[in-house]
């Protein structure tokens, strides 16, 4: 008997590729009991995949990202992979991609400047190129205070009643109100996993989460943070310190906050609306020991902001 996920792909493959044989390599729990499920698709004795099969049991996660990608494609980005074809798999909905080719890169490739200025230049062309579709098409509300507090307080218990949290993210927001900045889609999860480097060309994985969230400056913070858990620093304390983290944050920060038209000043003051906003939205996903983490900085920051990234006053 021929397995669900094999007989999806068999239906999803290109007609010009169904004469190869095929290898599959799994990358999460079989099938039924996971939420999703990720496959990647050789072609005869390829070394390298040529496709890859994402299943999903949320349907509108899977539309999602199918109607970003091809929205990108469309517009002829090339940041995104490339979308193949949709359908099912038993309960989960699939879709196929083209492999992107690359390397997730070390940590002093993504802190290198030629790197960070082209990813930071990147990440805001793409927000600032589908702005209005997206503010058209996905909706660009942001969740009240008060419920980013109350999603901040589920996933850490070191906040106690929330009214410094809450006068801090009222500020943020009033920063950006007083500056006029724009809503930019952002990518909802970019960090150095999600990121492929290929000879000078950048390459961002998994967009499901795309438009989740259009307050600027999410995407480069989430980067940061994943750049200072890669260099062994998972509380990002370094981004309080001078060094090399905290360097290479500050032209990243820079560089978009030039992109997109804002004053890079901005950047350190919507930083905890930006940990807010990914715990909000990653806390109903089960992401428990990532949301923790970004707790704890949250913490940090709230506890004494003096020192963080001196450089962006």
């Amino acid at each position: 008997m021929t397995p669900s996920w094999l007989a999806t792909l068999q239906r999803l493959l290109p007609e010009e590729s169904r004469r190869h044989a095929f290898r599959a390599i799994a990358l999460g729990r079989t099938l039924p009991y996971s939420r999703n499920v990720t496959f990647l698709i050789f072609s005869d004795d390829d070394e390298e995949p040529s496709w890859i099969l994402r299943c999903h049991r949320d349907a509108s996660i899977v539309a999602r990202e199918a109607m970003v990608l091809g929205e990108m494609q469309r517009r002829g980005y090339r940041l995104q992979p490339e979308t193949i074809s949709r359908g099912t798999c038993e309960d989960m909905h699939a879709q196929l991609l083209r492999f992107c080719k690359g390397h997730h890169g070390s940590v002093d490739l993504w802190r290198s400047p030629e790197v960070l200025d082209r990813l930071a230049s990147e990440l805001a062309d793409m927000q600032t190129g589908l702005a209005a579709w997206a503010q058209s098409t996905l909706d660009a509300r942001p969740p009240l205070i008060a419920e980013l507090c109350g999603a901040v307080q589920q996933a850490s218990d070191v906040f106690g009643s929330g009214t410094k949290l809450a006068r801090t993210l009222e500020q943020a927001r009033e920063c950006l109100a007083r500056t006029g900045a724009p809503a930019l889609p952002q990518h909802g999860d970019c960090c150095t996993a999600n990121l492929l480097w290929d000879d000078g060309t950048i390459r961002l994985l998994d967009w499901e989460h795309f438009g989740s969230v259009f307050e600027p400056f999410q995407d480069i913070w989430m980067f940061a943070l994943s750049l200072c858990e890669d260099s062994g620093d998972p509380e990002g304390a370094s981004l309080c310190a001078a060094g090399a983290n905290a360097r290479a944050t500050e032209r990243a920060v820079r560089r978009y906050a030039a992109r997109v038209g804002l004053p890079a000043e901005i950047g350190r003051e919507v930083f905890p609306l930006a940990l807010a906003r990914f715990i909000h939205s990653n806390i109903v996903l089960g992401r428990t020991a990532v949301t923790r983490r970004r707790c704890r900085i949250l913490d940090a920051y709230l506890t004494d902001s003096s020192r963080f990234m001196t450089g962006l006053r």
